[in-house]
């Protein structure tokens, strides 16, 4: 078992960049659309340029140019809740990929963070290029996040919840390709979640969440797959209102209705970071684990895919002090499985 484990993570993290070689650290993002999905890589890369959270000297920066897009895009968030209105947001069905580095300040990039948002729709393409698409990508990627659409989980005891998260389809999907997902990192993150923190119920969206995801729990205790729910703040000065009917042609019954959290609604995420804590902290945690397996039986593999880690001793030590900053068993995040490798107190 764990020389394919060793394969499969040597691939996600060694892969090459342009004319230089680069680790790559990939996560694959699932979800419906108009989820929230960009509004959260908008909120980390806004978050995180200067440096990933206070005491770290560790950065994120955009490598591509989806720079302009993600600025173009943080400018219409603030305008959105600045004009109380975040229904007409844009959204896409179609693939969007997105790619960060990350550095210690005053340095290079020494990791590249490839994220790829595949949406709900493209789980059941009838075209098999789409589709192995999807897969290879997936058995690739350290991290696997699964938006929720965080109201429709909630209101009226989750009755549109399948319509808009699809979790049956994503269940079946994963539990189909267990090859390409075993002994990764799971995370399910809630977004949109403004109105339940400001009621006090994270933690009821937390159990929700599992609860509606209990077929993947089961699956993921078997199949040596850590998992936890990781909300996130999407907007922070609008929050969820009322479901109502939906009049536009489409599957979904029932569309939601925001409103402003105060008079003057300001932009103001809340834990954008933590699915980038979560993945260095596995990253970390795995090369821990390395370390103590049988002298020779990682030989080749510790020289590719630790080979940034064993050469860089800073940029190592800076992952680690984000182990400290990942919240977990409190304010709606919750372990739902763990694994061999994995150890976060």
């Amino acid at each position: 078992m764990f020389g394919k484990i060793s394969e499969k993570i040597g691939d996600f993290i060694s892969q090459k960049s342009g004319n230089a070689s680069i680790p790559t650290l990939s996560i694959c993002m699932m979800g419906p659309r108009s989820v929230g999905k960009t509004t959260v890589l908008t909120s980390i890369f806004h978050e995180s340029q200067s440096q990933i959270c206070e005491g770290s000297s560790i950065y994120l920066k955009a490598m591509d140019s989806n720079t302009s897009m993600l600025n173009d895009y943080h400018t219409m968030l603030v305008d959105a809740v600045a004009k109380r209105n975040a229904s007409n947001l844009p959204a896409s069905n179609t693939i969007s990929e997105f790619i960060f580095g990350l550095g210690l300040a005053g340095r290079a990039e020494s990791v590249k963070l490839q994220i790829r948002d595949f949406p709900g729709e493209y789980l059941t393409s009838s075209i098999k290029e789409d589709r192995e698409e999807i897969y290879n990508f997936m058995a690739n990627a350290t991290v696997i996040l699964i938006a929720v659409d965080t109201p429709y989980l909630m209101e009226e005891d989750g009755k549109y919840n399948e319509e808009k998260n699809k979790v049956a389809l994503v269940t079946h999907y994963l539990k189909d390709n267990v090859t390409a997902i075993k002994d990764k990192l799971v995370l399910f993150v809630p977004l949109k979640c403004e109105r339940y923190m400001h009621d006090g119920k994270l933690q009821q969206v937390a159990e929700k969440t599992v609860e509606a995801y209990k077929e993947l729990k089961e699956f993921f205790s078997n199949n040596n797959i850590a998992s936890f729910v990781t909300p996130i703040i999407t907007l922070g000065g609008i929050e969820f209102d009322y479901m109502k009917e939906n009049s536009m042609a489409g599957d979904i019954s029932k569309v939601s209705v925001f409103r402003p959290w105060d008079t003057k609604p300001e932009y103001k995420p809340l834990f954008c970071p933590q699915p980038l804590y979560y993945l260095l902290t596995y990253v970390t945690n795995y090369y821990e684990w390395e370390k103590k397996q049988p002298k020779g039986f990682f030989d080749s593999f510790m020289s590719s895919f630790f080979s940034f880690i064993k050469n860089d001793a800073k940029f190592y030590e800076e992952m680690k002090k984000l182990t400290r900053f990942v919240i977990y068993n409190k304010n709606g995040f919750l372990p739902v499985t763990t694994n061999s490798i994995l150890k976060i107190n």
